[in-house]
């Protein structure tokens, strides 16, 4: 699962953005911004990370629930600690390593808790694509982004159209097979051309996905989970807005307010780049995105690069620390609990 070809991909998908970064940055201009930065917002604005990792586990407990009522006290650790090991693991295995770790400390396979999380980056990524149309529609209404052309506007509807037809095609397909488990038949049957040794194995990885669904039975618990995303990605956005003020960026603005909209962008592009595989935390593609969208509204690249680099060491540093010292404090290791979610995993394949 975590073989040298994974990481090698992300590399490459790593390096192409950091060379786009690096060549498309003003390098002078930004080494002046980090210097005269005013790093006390650091503080607050790391503050409110955690806060949104506090929704990000009540709103996993609201998704286990019908497999097993657990505790958003024992589910805030296992959280921090999937998003340290997404920041340590090329190709996103985090998310497997934290479906393994509640399946250490909890009765939950690691299966069903994998498809949980699949179904909160789907409510993610719905969230972000608001997010997105929401400051398209802002920004254009108010001509912020009057100089960058009809063209670039144009491309980012069009990417925002197709992200959410995507994350709502995922939604009606694990719908579907939550509602109507006999759909599963299909996958089933085309399992019976798998090799034998492998064959149950897979089908019990299926079995074990599929109930880990259940949330998606009615229309009221898709749209509650919905409304559990919002105050993950407010308060995550939060941290955006608030380190923003260490680059005076909401200054730029006349009207201040408008610095909600670019925020928004800015916290949609750097995060839906994310669900493309790249080198451990995305470094990169996250730069690159933060930095184009604040380029989109007429911010220096120097301010916007140095911008983009701070938030991103700000999201990463923390909690890694944290997730660390979990395990620390814990009985296990890093190193013992990716062995564990890489046999696990592999086993499932044979």
């Amino acid at each position: 699962m975590f073989k040298n070809r994974g990481f090698v991909f992300g590399l490459l998908i790593s390096v192409t953005f950091i060379g786009l970064f690096y060549f498309t940055v003003d390098l002078g201009e930004m080494k002046t911004a980090l210097i005269q930065a005013d790093y006390r917002f650091l503080a607050p604005g790391i503050g409110l990370y955690f806060v949104s990792v506090g929704f990000r586990a009540i709103r996993w407990q609201y998704i286990l629930a019908p497999l097993r009522r657990i505790s958003v006290l024992q589910l805030y650790p296992v959280v921090v600690v999937g998003y340290m090991a997404n920041n340590l693991l090329p190709m996103r295995l985090g998310e497997v390593v934290r479906a393994y770790y509640l399946a250490k400390k909890t009765p939950i396979n690691t299966s069903s808790a994998l498809a949980t999380i699949g179904l909160e980056r789907i409510y993610d990524g719905l969230v972000l694509v608001l997010f997105a149309v929401t400051s398209l529609l802002v920004l254009t209404v108010s001509n912020i982004t009057e100089g960058v052309g009809a063209v670039t506007v144009w491309t980012l509807s069009v990417m925002a159209i197709v992200s959410a037809s995507i994350f709502l095609g995922m939604i009606v397909l694990f719908t579907l097979i939550a509602v109507r488990p006999s759909l599963s038949i299909i996958v089933y049957k085309l399992i019976d051309y798998f090799p034998w040794q492998v064959r149950q194995k897979i089908k019990d990885f299926v079995g074990q996905f599929i109930d880990g669904l259940q949330r998606l039975k009615s229309p009221k618990n898709q749209l509650k989970l919905l409304l559990l995303s919002l105050p993950v990605w407010i308060f995550e956005g939060g941290m955006y807005l608030v380190l923003a003020y260490s680059f005076d960026i909401p200054g730029r603005f006349d009207p201040h307010i408008l610095i909600i909209p670019v925020i928004l962008m800015v916290t949609a592009a750097s995060n839906l780049i994310t669900a493309v595989p790249a080198s451990p935390g995305a470094v990169g593609p996250f730069e690159f995105f933060a930095k184009e969208s604040l380029l989109l509204v007429g911010i220096q690249s120097g301010i916007a690069g140095a911008y983009a680099i701070s938030l991103h060491v700000a999201l990463l540093l923390p909690v890694t620390f944290v997730g660390l010292c979990i395990l620390w404090i814990g009985p296990g290791s890093f190193s013992n609990l990716t062995k564990g979610a890489n046999d696990q995993m592999s086993s499932r394949s044979g």
